[in-house]
């Protein structure tokens, strides 16, 4: 007796399921989404991602990865990946992970694999405290030097030798001490911080004395300034009694240009310089310049629960490598069997 269209349509519906199963419970199923996350992680880090729209950089930035991609810009903004966080991909490929982690980890509860299941069940906890943490508010992200203050939301952050100091309308908001590496509380924010590298700060003086930079030329003139490389690679500073353009180039080679001709008036490849060490120059005409490398560092703002959310999530990565080592390695936790007939090495059984 066939069956009815209803009775069909469920056999069909559970022999798809039972395939997808599969396919998530295999290799498969949790080496593709996880080898695309690696993927656009990796592209994340090596193009910058742009900013909303609504930013003030957003012009900038669109600027530099013109200059940067070329002809490729307008391909990849098409395929979304200048935004690849806000694509349907990057949300697909972390769902496909997290089924593949719960199939993995109900399987190896059933085979009593405790190991394996420890690991996919704390990788998918980490998942989805990460999809909970997308309804908290964001942490301010923001790259200084000491001696600099920024803007940090609604606030204003200031890092001085040794301090660190949150302010709301000339007023302090919060502050403490400055301690890479360790999370503080700055105001209503949970402040990490770590060095991310170092800038140059550049000052000038001629046969009259100090001298003003600008760091373009149409910017404002300042008696010192921080040579900071765009995403090419290359910072740019005026200095205008002099006539003369100043490029840094990485890894860090210094070049002089006489502004309208272009003529090279000095180049030097520069030494590596310790945090606070100066390095000074005697350039033709009697112009001095003064070249001190300062740390810069990567300061992120949390919010209290955007931070614990950000630590559980960290914790639960860690004990699921952990426990997926585990299950790899044959660790023995055990001592060695005594039981009669068993055989010590070296020793005939009894």
């Amino acid at each position: 007796m066939p069956l009815p269209n209803w009775a069909r349509g469920i056999h069909k519906g559970l022999h798809l399921l039972r395939r997808a199963w599969g396919w998530l419970g295999s290799p498969w199923g949790i080496g593709i989404p996880a080898v695309l996350l690696a993927l656009g992680l990796l592209w994340m880090f090596l193009a910058s991602q742009a900013p909303e729209p609504r930013d003030p950089a957003y012009g900038l930035w669109v600027a530099r990865a013109r200059l940067r991609f070329g002809t490729m810009f307008d391909p990849l903004e098409r395929l979304g990946l200048w935004a690849l966080r806000e694509t349907p991909g990057w949300r697909l490929a972390w769902v496909v992970l997290g089924l593949s982690l719960l199939v993995h980890a109900l399987e190896a509860v059933t085979a009593q694999r405790r190991w394996a299941a420890l690991c996919a069940a704390a990788l998918l906890g980490a998942i989805l405290l990460g999809i909970a943490g997308q309804a908290l508010p964001p942490p301010v992200s923001i790259s200084m030097t000491p001696g600099e203050g920024r803007p940090a939301g609604a606030f204003w952050l200031t890092l001085e030798e040794g301090q660190i100091a949150l302010w709301e309308q000339g007023n302090p908001v919060g502050g403490t001490t400055f301690a890479p590496n360790r999370p503080s509380r700055v105001g209503p924010y949970i402040a990490l911080a770590w060095r991310e590298g170092a800038v140059l700060g550049l000052r000038a003086a001629g046969p009259e004395g100090p001298l003003t930079l600008r760091a373009a030329l149409d910017a404002p003139s300042v008696p010192s300034l921080l040579l900071r490389p765009s995403p090419e690679g290359e910072a740019f500073a005026a200095l205008p009694q002099a006539g003369w353009i100043l490029q840094l180039s990485l890894p860090r080679t210094l070049t002089v240009f006489r502004e309208g001709t272009g003529e090279v008036v000095w180049q030097e490849a520069l030494p590596f310089l310790r945090d606070g060490e100066t390095l000074e120059r005697a350039l033709p005409g009697g112009y001095v310049l003064a070249l001190t490398a300062h740390p810069v560092y990567q300061i992120v703002l949390f919010p209290p629960l955007a931070f614990v959310q950000w630590a559980l999530s960290g914790a639960m990565v860690l004990i699921g490598l952990l426990a997926g080592a585990l299950q790899i390695l044959p660790i023995p936790f055990a001592p060695p069997s005594r039981l009669p007939g068993h055989a010590e090495p070296g020793r005939p059984a009894a």
